[in-house]
């Protein structure tokens, strides 16, 4: 849950630690320290600012959450956990900048990851809407199948079946 800045800065002061360490001949915890260097790396690369970027976008910051997300360089180094929640945010921030297209490629690489069934149905109901804007009736008939077999709210349920039957009518 760091910035890559602040991941920097702990490798940067583990580091230190383990050269004065060895320069006092503590190679345990010079050893340690090195060990927690690679965990840092590790969560660099496996687990990026995705929580972090979530939590922006909770709070309604949309461009802080941007930015965060495009601070990883690799997304498909995150983890199976973190990848789907990265295309996830990526694709409902597009939403709130009226970005269709945009939204709809990451929310469809989001469907298809593992998200779980809550986040998964609200994600199916984005793309059949996406689908009924761009007047594509069989993609969005196909994405109100694929929520239907989700445990839903009815609230959701709902949505669904308005979607559905606006794409009836196309």
């Amino acid at each position: 849950m760091l910035t890559p800045a602040a991941r920097i800065f702990v490798a940067l002061l583990l580091i230190f630690a383990a050269a004065i360490a060895t320069y006092f001949s503590v190679n345990i915890i010079a050893a340690f320290a090195i060990i927690l260097v690679g965990l840092v790396g590790w969560g660099y690369f496996k687990e990026g600012t995705v929580i972090l970027a979530a939590q922006q976008y909770k709070s309604q910051k949309y461009e802080a959450a941007n930015t965060l997300l495009k601070s990883i360089k690799n997304p498909k180094w995150l983890n199976k956990q973190r990848k789907p929640y990265y295309y996830l945010i990526l694709g409902n921030i597009a939403l709130q900048q009226l970005d269709y297209t945009t939204a709809q490629l990451h929310l469809g690489k989001a469907a298809t990851m593992g998200l779980k069934a809550n986040d998964l149905g609200t994600t199916l109901m984005h793309l059949a809407n996406i689908s009924l804007r761009n007047q594509h009736k069989t993609k969005g008939l196909y994405w109100i199948a694929e929520a239907d077999k989700l445990p839903l709210t009815e609230k959701y349920k709902s949505i669904l079946k308005n979607i559905k039957l606006e794409l009836d009518k196309l």
